[in-house]
């Protein structure tokens, strides 16, 4: 069919669909007629899933994972159907590379904080022990006065 009789078919006001030239494009209607009744039965079955998804009582979780499996289908069958269909497709992908720091912008590179020296761990380590020598100290002189005064109670 050329174009001056398809554009008269449309202009009667008939629908009317244009038959495939080529044995290819048989083939790739025929392909494209079954792949759209998948996601037309798909999506019934997503309907059952959430209607089973929505008892009260019984297995919630299952529909639910059934119905994401079947969303994971339907988006392979429109990635075929655009495939079957010649449509044009861009697939994107973030690289990153890491790059070693420009010398020359010092400024921009942050140093942080300086790492601990081994002097200010011993110098911590010293502080917290003497803290709980002195807590530890405090402690039984506590308990020594407690069991003075529990010995005195009892004479």
């Amino acid at each position: 069919m050329n174009m001056d009789n398809a554009l008269a078919a449309g202009q009667s006001g008939a629908v009317t669909v244009l038959a495939p030239q080529s044995q290819d494009e048989l083939k790739r209607q025929s392909a494209l007629d079954t792949l759209a009744a998948m996601l037309a039965t798909s999506m019934a079955m997503l309907s059952r899933c959430e209607a089973q998804a929505n008892v009260s009582r019984g297995d919630r979780l299952g529909p639910v994972y059934a119905a994401a499996q079947l969303l994971h289908a339907n988006a392979n069958i429109a990635k075929a159907l655009a495939h079957v269909g010649c449509v044009e497709t861009r697939h994107r992908s973030i690289v990153e590379r890491i790059q070693t720091p420009d010398a020359r912008r010092g400024e921009l590179i942050s140093a942080g904080p300086p790492p601990p020296s081994p002097d200010d761990d011993d110098e911590t380590y010293a502080k917290l022990e003497s803290r709980l020598d002195a807590l530890l100290e405090a402690n039984r002189r506590e308990q020594e006065r407690q069991e003075g005064l529990a010995i005195e109670s009892c004479i």
